[in-house]
């Protein structure tokens, strides 16, 4: 059965992440902190390799793209930039903490939404869509493998949402830089909007080594290559 594979990862650290505020769609660019921490990254560990690149249109994401895959175009996916926080955004929740509206919206975000802004079931319709026309380009183009340079937020939704292994939001809680891959198989998407979630990335050179032997040793059926 044709499957896709589509690597999750989130943008480098801005100065509003470092100050705990929610930010959704203001474009912060890459703090200089970020960019170094990308930078650091990409020595000590490896990015998949990928056929193309997709990235939210917002610039934090953008230059992620280019940092991580210089070398190949970024192609900009509206539907997959940050749920809109509305009034809450720039805000921390030490300012919002007593917010009424803020705090309908952290006990029901699915069905409520900040003032200006969007529910979650709104955010979960849009990010379906973008993964359509994903799916849609990486049919067309004959792509099998390729990386989504996104947004903390549109990482946990989708995940929780729509992977497997089931697991709740705060679980996908995920680091600047990091990000998960999952596999798109065609017809269970269209049928029941799901996918497979497959492994966490970037991956030290270690753990790169240690999976090729294995996969040497299934192929090969010897354990000379545990040696």
């Amino acid at each position: 059965m044709l499957t896709y594979k589509l690597h999750l990862i989130r943008h480098g650290l801005t100065q509003a992440n470092i100050d705990g505020r929610y930010v959704g769609l203001t474009d912060y660019p890459l703090c200089d902190k970020g960019i170094d921490l990308l930078n650091e990254f990409l020595l000590d560990y490896k990015y998949p390799d990928v056929e193309k690149v997709y990235s939210s249109p917002l610039l934090r994401c953008q230059q992620t793209a280019k940092i991580i895959y210089p070398h190949l175009d970024v192609c900009p996916v509206h539907d997959m930039t940050e749920i809109d926080f509305g009034d809450f955004e720039g805000k921390t929740l030490q300012e919002l903490q007593n917010d009424e509206d803020f705090i309908n919206w952290s006990r029901d975000s699915m069905n409520y939404s900040p003032r200006n802004g969007e529910t979650g079931q709104q955010f979960v319709k849009r990010l379906v869509l973008g993964i359509d026309k994903i799916l849609m380009d990486m049919t067309s183009c004959e792509y099998r493998e390729a990386a989504l340079i996104t947004h903390g937020g549109v990482i946990m939704t989708m995940l929780s949402i729509m992977g497997f292994p089931r697991k709740p939001m705060g679980e996908w809680v995920t680091e600047n830089g990091n990000g998960y891959t999952i596999i798109i198989t065609p017809q269970l998407w269209t049928r029941d909007r799901v996918f497979e979630i497959t492994s966490e990335i970037p991956k030290s050179f270690k753990d790169i080594d240690e999976e090729w032997r294995m996969q040497r040793f299934y192929e090969d059926g010897e354990a000379k290559f545990f040696e």
